[in-house]
């Protein structure tokens, strides 16, 4: 009976680990994965940490009023490994992003591929809808 109860306590902690690491990559309950977006206007912040690089920037709703816009990207060697870094995107910089928006309607989304200024495309999620040539 003393070996039992060790073992429930795994199985129980390991079933509970298991359903937040799904939960955690379920992207299709956070963002709307069949609509994508365009979006343009500079860069406001860059966070390059893991488990994601997100980047913000404001762009104008269809009012015409400036919306802050956080994107959700790969982590930091994902990223790497495609030749991305910490000065890929720079605050101020003007950048088209495609994105799939988030299913509640908050400014928040999954970036699909930026464009920079001089027309670079970079970070180009495979899967979407736009074209990543």
């Amino acid at each position: 009976m003393k070996k039992l109860l060790p073992l429930a306590v795994l199985v129980a902690s390991l079933t509970v680990m298991a359903g937040s690491l799904a939960a955690h990559h379920g992207r299709g309950a956070s963002f709307d994965m069949d609509k994508e977006i365009t979006l343009k206007g500079a860069v406001t912040r860059v966070v390059w940490r893991n488990p994601h690089v997100l980047i913000f920037m404001d762009a104008m709703d269809e009012n015409g009023n400036t919306v802050n816009w956080g994107f959700e990207n790969g982590g930091v060697s994902a990223l790497a490994i495609l030749g991305y870094h910490r000065n890929s995107v720079r605050v101020g910089e003007e950048i088209t992003a495609i994105v799939h928006p988030a299913a509640n309607g908050a400014p928040t989304a999954v970036v699909v591929q930026l464009i920079l200024a001089d027309g670079t495309e970079m970070m180009c999620r495979d899967g979407g809808i736009a074209s990543c040539d």
